[in-house]
């Protein structure tokens, strides 16, 4: 119960990651905000997960994709919860597409959710934190294809390094106000968005066997990270941690091959 009194945003948390990082949250005595985009049941089942073992949750909707319901999210969720210690962005939009099919459609819609939903929850909270003189920390859910290029990933990975440098600046510019900022980039998860591979012993062999660790990494290991480190009350600012099971010291999996139009 390292965090009895503290309150947590966490965008994304109806499933996977975010899921793992509300619960063990809550496992800590943090109060819990859960951000859904679209699937209600299952953010209620969070909180009611969260309420079974004894701590305190409130559901909050909002599509960030659109500048305003980011803001309006963390307005909201500031003002419900009576403040906010911790935010952890983890909210996210992720799929292949070969750079010569990127439409300005799939562009606009890596950037607004992963880049400008970010930005203006982020900034929101934080105008908050400065305002009432919260020391509070913010986590940035990055990947590793914001350190180095992924086939079929190099618009959400571009809008991911964007966030890696954003919060470089951001944590200096908060630092006066002893509010720590970090991201950490993750490698391969086992979560919905990557069960096409996962799901795929051939696929999920290749993957493994450019993984140091041999496996993919689980949304509990993910949490328990984050958690431990808000949990610390560190020294830790302006800092990218990866967490990748080993990924990023080898060559990775996938050969570039000539393009195809799938048309």
């Amino acid at each position: 119960m390292r965090l009895q009194h503290k309150k947590a945003l966490v965008t994304g948390a109806s499933g996977g990651i975010g899921k793992a990082i509300a619960l063990q949250l809550a496992r800590e005595g943090c109060a819990v905000g859960i951000h859904f985009l679209d699937k209600a049941e299952e953010a209620q089942q969070v909180s009611e997960e969260i309420q079974a073992l004894g701590g305190i949750a409130q559901v909050f909707q909002a599509d960030l994709s659109e500048p305003v319901q980011a803001q309006r999210l963390g307005n909201e969720a500031w003002e419900t919860m009576q403040g906010i210690d911790f935010l952890v962005n983890n909210a996210g939009v992720s799929y292949k597409k070969h750079f010569l099919d990127v439409t300005v459609e799939d562009v606009e819609t890596f950037t607004n959710v992963n880049f400008k939903g970010t930005f203006f929850l982020t900034q929101t909270i934080a105008r908050k934190m400065v305002e009432t003189k919260t020391e509070g920390s913010i986590y940035t859910i990055t990947s590793v294809n914001a350190l180095r290029p992924g086939l079929g990933l190099s618009t959400y990975g571009a809008t991911k390094g964007a966030l890696e440098t954003l919060m470089q600046g951001v944590a200096m510019e908060l630092a006066p106000h002893r509010i720590k900022v970090n991201t950490i980039a993750l490698g391969a998860f086992q979560t919905d968005i990557t069960a096409s591979v996962w799901q795929n012993s051939a696929l999920l062999k290749e993957v493994n066997d450019g993984i140091p660790l041999g496996r993919f990494g689980q949304p509990q290991e993910a949490a328990a990270i984050v958690v431990d480190l808000l949990a610390s009350g560190s020294y830790l600012t302006g800092a990218s941690l990866t967490l990748d099971g080993g990924l990023l010291l080898m060559r990775g999996y996938g050969k570039p091959s000539p393009y195809q139009n799938e048309e």
